[in-house]
């Protein structure tokens, strides 16, 4: 029904254009639409809800359509007309947008005695911010503009990549709307005007995505966001590494439709953007441009957790300063609008720049450094923006990419927070802004400082929380320090019988004596110590870390080991001194009657069928020459027929590193290294060993662990020092014992 009602609609724009209009003849196209309407139809997608393992619904697949207003029509009451239909959920006049600025002089070039990009770049802290990341390839950040030209020097091997739809065959590969979008996709209305001005012929989403305005808006937009840094050559980007996603949504003029805007977002959202850059501002008076289409992008973008960095706008004298879509929603809080900060005079309220309650965060707006596009007949392509004619020298519009490229070195640093973290970080660290004449909101936070926010990104940690490589119960406090500081604490969730933990470190910005570069994390689990330690990363680490395994662990024996005997057979070691039976056993309780010890090699009943090994035994009483074990050698493991009692012995101290020799079949031995996760402790013999065996004497239960086997399967999951094991192997090999 809805695709039904789509196609009367279109039927209805097409009669409505042939009226009182010179009809097209097969060779006249006909003429270009002036406004368009946006609608969203009702269909079953739009209420569906989003599915992690399902791509985000595109805003057609929810209902959203822009449709041509016929020639002659108004677009108000064209709208009123859609809205009427019983299916149409909304239709409203499409909002127009444009460049929040377009530079006074895109070809000049840095005369020498004008700013450079050290000036506004060191007054916002990016060079301690490098000194930590300088941005990772595994960010995407889409830069919504006029395009971006993918020849320019300072992009390469720096711009996203379509690796299925990267073609030039018009065959839309990858079935997502866009043809041949190799580098990003085009979202531009046709219109008469861009018909004759820019040259285009169509509004189908395309890979058009050369900027192709005078100004270089959306290069110059790219450069500061992404331009290659320390490459011996032109300018450097906030974040030097990451790619960049360009989307057009303007046209040759700077022009477009908040529509298109709204579909660039799905789009970056769907071609997996962290940071979506929209440079672009509404016309005033700005609440025609808060349509549901666009709402609806937003929405998508906060429940993905996509920071959307938009330009609160410009305004000259006589205009109302109120801030533009998209900057101006304050309900979605992964929206930043950005202010202009005049960075000529003590980063004081650019005079052009849009200001009022919605404003989150300010950056330096005047006479910054980019690129341009390479074919405008610039020696070299690079530019400063604006000159100081009537006091605009900048705009919103290069104030915001100072702002996304923090976000995105923020991202970098650690990939696996939430877009709130990085949102507060920048809050945390901005610096106060001065109050400005008209005494309104101007810069929300304050002043970016990017190396503030990137000193107090903290370290995530995520995994297993275990005691002695066992899962811990749901519940179970888990603490991380830095020393003696405690910087995170958080609790174990429980899921059947496995648990697993997600825990936040602060940085040494956050909780002095908390983590830095080089710092050691130690967690504590139960109240207990935990292994390993992690290292606080340094320079262009990642502190995301997802997946690893953290146990505490008993502690190993002190100055005296006990061993528990069982009522009969116990397995245990011979921790005194070698020496004949049975005196070398004095520690033993009496009465005790036999002592077996497993030798691998000793026979081989059967070599044909595998069966390898048989006991050595000593008989307590009997003739000498019924016993072939006569002297006990220490670490020795072996049977007892004994009362049940606990056996101390005074701990041996066993030097690390100690070697003894397997044999293929099973082996009794004792474990003399330190306590570790049983894959660490055999790591020495790892691929050959296909189980491990421990008796519990006290219960007379045989525990079992398998590699490769489900952590909650297994019955144990390290190896104690001076307890007794046995393990299985395929073929001999030496034990090194950790």
């Amino acid at each position: 029904m809805p695709r039904r009602w789509f196609a009367i609609v279109l039927a209805v724009a097409a009669l409505g254009g042939a009226a009182g209009a010179t009809p097209a003849t097969a060779d006249t196209p006909p003429p270009a639409p002036v406004a368009y309407v946006s609608v969203q139809f009702d269909t079953a997608l739009r209420a569906q809800t989003l599915r992690p393992w399902q791509p985000p619904p595109t805003l057609a697949e929810q209902g959203y359509f822009s449709l041509p207003v016929p020639a002659g029509r108004d677009p108000a009451d064209y709208a009123a007309e859609i809205a009427r239909a019983p299916n149409v959920v909304s239709a409203v006049p499409d909002a127009p947008v444009r460049a929040a600025a377009i530079p006074n002089d895109p070809y000049y070039l840095g005369s020498g005695n004008g700013p450079n990009q050290a000036q506004y770049l060191a007054a916002i802290g990016a060079p301690a911010a490098w000194d930590l990341h300088t941005g990772s390839r595994d960010v995407i950040v889409a830069v919504i503009d006029s395009g971006l030209d993918v020849r320019h020097p300072e992009f390469a091997g720096r711009l996203w990549e379509n690796p299925i739809d990267n073609q030039s065959d018009g065959i839309d590969r990858d079935g997502n709307g866009c043809l041949n979008d190799r580098y990003g996709c085009r979202f531009v209305n046709l219109t008469q005007v861009n018909a004759a001005m820019c040259g285009y012929t169509t509004s189908q989403p395309t890979g058009a995505i050369l900027d192709d305005m005078p100004s270089s808006h959306g290069t110059l937009v790219a450069g500061i966001i992404g331009a290659a840094g320390d490459n011996a050559m032109g300018v450097t980007g906030v974040a030097w590494n990451v790619r960049l996603l360009a989307i057009k949504a303007l046209d040759c003029r700077g022009e477009g439709f908040m529509t298109r805007i709204a579909d660039a977002i799905v789009y970056a959202v769907r071609q997996g953007a962290r940071v979506i850059n929209i440079s672009i501002a509404s016309d005033p008076p700005h609440t025609q441009a808060d349509i549901p289409a666009l709402r609806a992008a937003l929405q998508l973008a906060q429940d993905s957790g996509v920071i959307v960095v938009a330009a609160a706008g410009n305004h000259t004298a006589g205009q109302p300063a109120g801030v533009a879509y998209p900057a101006a929603y304050t309900q979605y809080e992964n929206v930043i609008a950005v202010g202009a900060a005049d960075n000529l005079n003590g980063m004081s309220w650019a005079s052009y720049s849009n200001y009022g309650p919605a404003i989150d965060l300010a950056a330096p707006g005047n006479r910054l450094l980019s690129t341009t596009r390479t074919d405008i007949g610039l020696q070299n392509p690079y530019a400063e923006i604006g000159e100081p004619i009537g006091g605009f020298q900048g705009g919103t519009s290069f104030a915001t990419p100072l702002v996304s490229g923090m976000f995105a070195l923020l991202i970098s640093r650690n990939s696996r927070l939430s877009a709130d973290d990085y949102i507060a970080a920048a809050r945390a660290a901005a610096t106060p802004a001065p109050p400005a004449p008209h005494g309104q909101n101007w810069a929300g936070s304050g002043i970016v400082d990017i190396g503030g926010a990137m000193a107090r990104i903290p370290m995530s940690i995520s995994g297993v929380p275990q005691h002695d490589w066992r899962d811990v119960p749901g519940g179970t406090s888990i603490q991380a320090r830095v020393g003696t500081t405690v910087c995170g604490t958080t609790s174990a969730v429980s899921a059947g019988p496995v648990s697993t933990f997600t825990l936040k470190v602060r940085s040494a910005a956050e909780t002095p004596g908390c983590g830095a570069p080089g710092a050691q994390v130690e967690l504590v689990i139960g109240g207990l110590a935990a292994k390993p330690t992690v290292a606080w990363g340094g320079r262009n680490a990642d502190l995301g870390l997802a997946g690893l395994f953290f146990s505490s662990v008993t502690p190993p024996p002190g100055a005296v080991v006990v061993q528990t005997l069982g009522s009969g057979w116990s397995n245990v070691a011979h921790l005194e001194p070698s020496g004949p039976l049975p005196g070398a056993a004095s520690t033993l309780p009496l009465p005790w009657s036999a002592i077996y010890r497993w030798d691998p090699l000793k026979w081989a009943f059967s070599e044909a069928e595998g069966l390898l090994g048989a006991y050595r035994r000593y008989l307590r009483g009997a003739p000498a020459a019924v016993s072939d074990y006569p002297v006990i050698q220490q670490y020795d493991a072996y049977w007892v027929d004994a009362p049940a009692a606990n056996v101390a012995s005074l701990n041996p101290n066993p030097p690390p590193g100690r070697t003894i020799e397997l044999a293929a079949g099973w082996n009794n031995i004792t474990y003399t290294g330190q306590s570790r996760a049983v894959a660490d402790a055999l790591a020495s013999i790892a691929g050959k060993y296909t189980q491990v065996l421990q008796y519990d004497n006290a219960s007379g239960r045989w525990l079992s662990y398998l590699p490769g086997q489900p952590r909650y399967l297994n019955d144990f999951g390290g190896l104690f020092t001076l307890r007794v094991y046995w393990v299985y192997l395929e073929e001999p090999a030496t034990l090194v014992m950790p």
